[in-house]
């Protein structure tokens, strides 16, 4: 053996090529860091390893021709096995060199991306679970686009009525309403949604008559389940939606939840109430609930025992905290009053279960806050803002199955893909988080806190330029929106170019001096702030916002953006505080600081 590895060394072949790849594996990590610094594509470190591979070729073919034997001149055999290799290097490198594309990425839609892990190469037979269904937005015959909010709300009512089946799994509304008018058959998009069934309808409003037109069709074979038309006076439209719920329930064959009461509604508080929620849909601003508080309030002074008014009220009350700066103290009672006074009229309104379970979270009561989230799923399960919600106040792994099975029932909804992404950030899956991450970029391209979480992931996966380039990826209306935009833009860009840090942080410096900022504004804030190595002022701030959004701050411990105040005897107090998420087991890694520049 050990003559054996004498011949081995003293060969030229062996020597070579030993020196070849020791050389190699050392500019690995010099590569990955020149790339990071210049700002490299994908496609160039992948086109440079492969040459350094083919390189390794030519090592070979020179150290046996001018090594072993000793030739002095290159012969007519070794140019052309060289010439040989070459061509081969550029053929691998055209085919298989380009990275791809990151626009497809951001342009997919939610519900694909939400399905990329388990995509395989050959398509699969479309065979979703028999209990599911999409109610599809009701048809306006009124022929009045303004009345559209009417079809609308009736719909959404009727999907919240289908959901309280236990035996059905419903779409939520909101990825629902993305297929208003869509000229798609039944079978298309249930297979987008994975649904077994699609509901389908027209409305039209006379005065104070309503007459609704429904019908099932089976996703699979496009082929009618069942139908019907329903006429009656408006005060009766939850009579309506009862009877159309059990029809569906019977022909499905699934078991017919046990509703309330029949009940008559006031038409015109019916009215406002859908009107209000028409104006609360996708709102990320203070001013629909100000207007939609308005209207609740008209609709109790008009129906005072009309439970679904209360409940909305509430809602607004809490939205308000996160998107105002309306404080908690404030609001909270207000959404507690009108919360129970919707129990008291309706003991089965899921909407104000939801609102006092946030209620109680907010203010770190989670047995309390558990319980009205568990109420409200008992009676819901198919509610995904109730899954979404019921996850601020549970374990890690706990949260990440409520996380995820509201993106399943409602892949279109920007919250739930939100707080999906931030817990696979403090799960450490940052590359599983980019899924949700760019979903939220196609769901609201307007969205700054869209382009900041983008940009902190791919900075946690040490791909710089792309944290730059996901401000390219929005068109911010407002002007603080435009101002985060920038700040956040150049913050990440004097990652790889230092000369920047001064302009960097007088542009975070000045987003600071605002006045407008809600608290979902002063956490990105506060993350460009660590980015640029400013933890004293984050230090600073960090207490005020906790105290303004209690659950965003219930991941201290484990949120990334944090790893840099993790020293901290000021930190480690608010963690005590507020954390309220379990953290992870002690054999697995901490959480990566993103990069971050001193001053």
């Amino acid at each position: 053996m050990e003559e054996l590895f004498a011949r081995l060394k003293a060969h030229k072949l062996v020597q070579w090529t030993l020196g070849y790849v020791a050389v190699s594996f050392a500019l690995l990590p010099v590569l990955d860091i020149v790339a990071e610094r210049f700002g490299w594509s994908q496609t160039a470190v992948r086109c440079l390893i492969i040459a350094m591979t083919s390189g390794l070729f030519v090592t070979l073919v020179i150290a046996w021709y001018h090594g072993e034997r000793g030739e002095q001149r290159v012969s007519r055999t070794e140019h052309a096995i060289l010439a040989t290799l070459v061509v081969l290097s550029g053929l691998v490198m055209w085919r298989i060199g380009p990275a791809a594309p990151k626009a497809a990425d951001i342009a997919e839609p939610a519900t694909s991306a939400l399905r990329a892990s388990v995509a395989t190469a050959k398509p699969t037979a479309f065979n979703p679970p028999a209990d599911t269904l999409v109610v599809l937005p009701f048809a306006n015959l009124s022929g009045d686009k303004s009345q559209q909010y009417f079809s609308d709300g009736i719909t959404e009512e009727l999907t919240n009525a289908l959901g309280q089946n236990t035996g059905l799994k419903v779409i939520a509304w909101d990825t629902a309403s993305h297929y208003r008018d869509s000229t798609q058959p039944a079978t298309a998009i249930g297979k987008a949604l994975d649904v077994a069934n699609v509901l389908t309808g027209k409305i039209l409003r006379q005065g104070n008559a309503v007459r609704v037109i429904v019908e099932l069709v089976n996703a699979r074979t496009g082929y009618q389940v069942w139908a019907d038309h329903y006429d009656d006076a408006l005060a009766n439209v939850f009579q309506v939606q009862d009877k159309i719920s059990a029809a569906i329930a019977g022909a499905l064959k699934v078991k017919f939840a046990s509703l309330s009461p029949a009940r008559t509604v006031n038409p015109k508080a019916y009215d406002l109430v859908l009107k209000a929620r028409a104006l609360m849909e996708k709102s990320f601003s203070a001013e629909p609930y100000e207007q939609a508080k308005k209207l609740y309030k008209q609709a109790i002074a008009l129906a005072p025992d009309y439970a679904d008014a209360h409940a909305g009220l509430a809602h607004v009350w809490f939205e308000l905290t996160q998107f105002s700066t309306l404080p908690l103290q404030e609001a909270l009672p207000k959404v507690r009053a009108e919360a129970n006074k919707a129990l008291v009229l309706d003991p089965r309104n899921v909407e104000a279960l939801v609102y006092l379970g946030n209620a109680d979270a907010t203010e770190g009561k989670k047995a309390e806050a558990e319980t009205y989230f568990q109420r409200a799923l008992a009676l819901d399960p198919s509610n995904a803002n109730a899954h979404l919600d019921y996850g601020n106040v549970l374990p890690l792994k706990q949260t990440l199955a409520q996380e995820q099975e509201a993106v399943q029932l409602d892949p279109d909804s920007a919250p739930a893909q939100n707080n999906l992404a931030v817990i696979e950030l403090d799960m450490g899956e940052y590359a599983q988080a980019l899924i949700p991450a760019r979903a939220l970029i196609r769901l609201d391209p307007t969205s700054a806190d869209s382009a900041m979480g983008l940009a902190l992931i791919y900075s946690l996966l040490h791909r710089s330029a792309e944290a730059v380039k996901a401000f390219d990826l929005i068109q911010p209306k407002t002007e603080l929106a435009k101002a985060l935009v920038a700040a956040g833009q150049l913050t990440y860009q004097s990652l790889l170019e230092p000369k920047l840090h001064a302009q960097a942080l007088a542009a975070v410096e000045s987003l600071r001096r605002r006045t407008d900022l809600d608290p979902g504004s002063l956490g990105d804030v506060m993350q460009l702030e660590l980015a640029l190595g400013q933890n004293a002022s984050v230090l600073e701030q960090l207490p005020k916002n906790c105290a303004s959004a209690p659950v965003g701050c219930n991941d201290l411990s484990i949120n990334p953006v944090y790893v840099p105040l993790h020293g901290q005897p000021r930190f480690q107090a608010l963690v005590k505080q507020y954390d309220t998420v379990s953290k992870p087991a002690a054999d697995s890694a901490a959480p990566a600081a993103m990069p971050t520049q001193s001053p």
